[in-house]
């Protein structure tokens, strides 16, 4: 099996490393941001690598997320924020912020993303989850892109457990998305390992998708955090243990934050442990401001929103959270003690995540079916009283260096992969140590 490093030389000529200023390649990045931060933080984590990678390169990212590029940017990124959009329902979407019809803010949005892509001119085409984007306000852009003369290389990335299997294929092949893939785009990243979820098999796109598929790797947050002693002393942590209580964007974490408050109230006042409640930019006001109140009396932090959630998490003993992708990821990359509360829908995606993570040892699962202060409260206990943490879990975290190190590979409009099939068990070519699957 090749190493990741051999990547370049697997395609001979036309895949080859560029350095110097060879490296000025143009990124353009969308990510449909209907519900959280998911999304648009793979994107970031992705493009902050990839300007590592390539000092003179350049990423555009196209958001729609209400607070915007919410992440620390690195120089040689930018983003365009086109009108927000909010999910209400299993492919349904309305506007959020202005007050227009839906058709209204797809024009927009629509015409934003084909006049950047037309002033821009990027080398790649990285599209996050939806193939064509929300109401296929992309497909306009990638039409134009392919049937230019020299088209970018057009990539779609999807995490790797999205709902039931049964579910994404149904919707998939109602929806027209395996054959806006093989239509559309030159290959597709998962943003996951097999040995978790074999999302090329259980999808269909094995079978349906005739574009090579690459697993990448988890996709984790690598920005330099502090060290667990010096985020404890700036956040002055007295005691010997400490619970961090996070939901990522925090749009629909008020549950579970709320659940952790009555499970904290029957703990008492002055628990031998501190906590800290990160409620998350997309939390409504008014119910940070009801968390505020009830930490205030329980003598709990509840902050807005941090820059430094890997501090934060470095520093804490235990982490509660949702099962959102990112979420799992840093837990995973840091190996850190957590409590997962997964969502219970309108997907299968957090249930399945969780216990793919539980059975593996890295978390503990409480399932909303389970939920109830007291439960919660043993939980946290035991979890705290027991001082072993996830060993080594032997599950590639490396996904934002691959695909930066896979774009650096590629030199502009000069490569078509011969794909090798999977079906037949040829492994060939392919550059992971975590295999890949193809068909022709």
């Amino acid at each position: 099996m090749p190493r990741r490093s051999d990547f370049g030389d697997q395609y001979g000529e036309g895949f080859s490393c560029v350095s110097g200023q060879n490296d000025a390649v143009s990124i353009m990045t969308y990510s449909h941001d209907g519900y959280g931060l998911g999304h648009m933080r793979r994107n970031s984590t992705i493009a902050a690598s990839i300007v590592r990678q390539m000092p003179h390169s350049s990423v555009l990212m196209l958001v729609g997320c209400p607070v915007g590029a919410f992440f620390d940017l690195q120089p040689g990124v930018d983003f365009i924020k086109v009108p927000s959009i909010i999910k209400v329902a299993a492919g349904t979407y309305q506007p959020l912020g202005i007050r227009v019809t839906s058709d209204r803010v797809r024009m927009i949005r629509a015409a934003t993303i084909a006049t950047a892509a037309e002033a821009f001119q990027p080398d790649i085409l990285l599209v996050d989850h939806v193939p064509t984007g929300v109401w296929d306000e992309l497909l306009p852009t990638l039409h134009k892109l392919k049937a230019s003369k020299n088209h970018p290389w057009i990539v779609l990335g999807i995490r790797d457990i999205i709902d039931a299997p049964d579910v994404v294929r149904e919707l998939w092949h109602r929806e027209g998305t395996f054959k806006a893939i093989n239509t559309y785009y030159d290959d597709v990243l998962i943003y996951g390992c097999p040995s978790v979820f074999d999302a090329s098999l259980e999808y269909g796109l094995c079978n349906e998708v005739q574009k090579r598929i690459t697993y990448c790797g988890y996709v984790c947050a690598q920005q330099p955090h502090k060290s667990r002693s010096e985020m404890r002393q700036d956040l002055g942590i007295t005691k010997d243990k400490l619970v961090l209580v996070t939901a990522g964007g925090g749009h629909d974490g008020y549950p579970m934050m709320q659940a952790c408050m009555d499970a904290f109230r029957l703990i008492g006042k002055e628990p031998p442990f501190e906590v800290i409640f990160v409620a998350g930019p997309l939390m409504e006001h008014g119910l940070k401001k009801s968390l505020r109140g009830q930490g205030a009396e329980l003598n709990i932090r509840v902050l807005s929103h941090v820059h430094e959630s890997l501090g934060y998490l470095e520093a804490a003993d235990l982490a509660i959270t949702m099962a959102g992708y990112n979420s799992m990821c840093e837990i995973l990359n840091l190996k850190k003690k957590a409590l997962v509360i997964p969502r219970e829908g309108p997907r299968a995606e957090q249930r399945m995540r969780s216990r793919m993570f539980a059975d593996r040892g890295i978390v503990d699962v409480l399932y909303a079916n389970e939920l109830s202060p007291k439960r919660l409260a043993a939980r946290i206990v035991a979890n705290l009283t027991d001082s072993s943490v996830p060993d080594e879990l032997g599950i590639d975290t490396d996904g934002a260096n691959y695909v930066s190190r896979l774009f650096a590979q590629r030199t502009r409009h000069d490569f078509r992969p011969v794909c090798t099939s999977a079906s037949a068990g040829i492994e060939g070519h392919l550059p992971l140590a975590s295999k890949a699957h193809a068909n022709i």
